[in-house]
């Protein structure tokens, strides 16, 4: 098993969607673990990178290039398929996020108080899941604008977002090991622009990595070369 790590740098503020709200305040948030961190999960990138691949793909075939790289189903799988896909993610967290999260978990209990309301914790003191959340995230206003320039009425939603500069980590394990795979990953990597949701309002501008150990897995001279030719 070939084990490749990968990084992705926020660009702008980005909404990793959660598909739920937090409470009565925010109607959009992030995804976040428990202490208050928050990641991306393993599907979510999966998907954003197959997606990725084969928007490339279709660039490179469009132009009639002589790609060497696997096909799509080859490395992302194929819904349908009795075998497994062979490469494998992780979650993207932050730098040290075991770590971090260690010591968020001892400030916790040393220094906070656990309750239940409604079926649900919570926790008081000087270090709370939200004081965790504010210091990767922003909180935004939003309003639909109508034809007249004027704001729609009942339409304002308030939004958390991932702070501009964050860097997530992350790996992907292949399981059949083929330089093919490799070079779908890496155009994969290179590809990914955005990810998240309300990209038409800048968010979700991203940079992608794909590290072999500490060197940058690149093929930016082989699409030069078969460009070219």
């Amino acid at each position: 098993m070939k084990k490749y790590t990968i990084t992705i740098k926020l660009l702008s503020d980005a909404l990793i969607h959660s598909g739920e709200g937090f409470g009565a305040i925010i109607d959009s948030d992030i995804v976040f673990d428990d202490i208050g961190i928050p990641y991306i999960p393993a599907k979510r990138i999966k998907g954003c990178l197959r997606d990725a691949a084969k928007e490339a793909c279709e660039m490179l075939e469009s132009a009639q290039a002589d790609w060497k790289g696997a096909k799509i189903e080859d490395a992302f799988g194929k819904a349908g398929n009795m075998d497994s896909a062979p490469v494998y993610f992780s979650n993207l967290t932050i730098n040290e996020y075991e770590n971090n999260r260690q010591w968020f978990e001892y400030l916790r209990e040393a220094y906070t108080r656990e309750y239940t309301d409604t079926g649900k914790k919570y926790w008081t003191g000087i270090l709370s899941r939200e004081s965790v959340l504010s210091t990767f995230t922003h909180i935004r206003q939003q309003t639909s604008i109508a034809e007249d320039g004027v704001a729609d009425k009942h339409t304002l939603r308030t939004i958390r977002v991932l702070k501009k500069g964050i860097i997530f980590h992350g790996e992907i394990h292949v399981v059949k090991h083929e330089s093919t795979i490799k070079n779908l990953l890496a155009l994969a990597c290179l590809n990914l622009r955005h990810i998240g949701t309300k990209r038409n309002r800048g968010f979700g501008e991203v940079e992608c990595k794909l590290y072999d150990g500490d060197t940058e897995v690149s093929i930016l001279h082989e699409l030069e070369a078969i460009c070219i030719n």
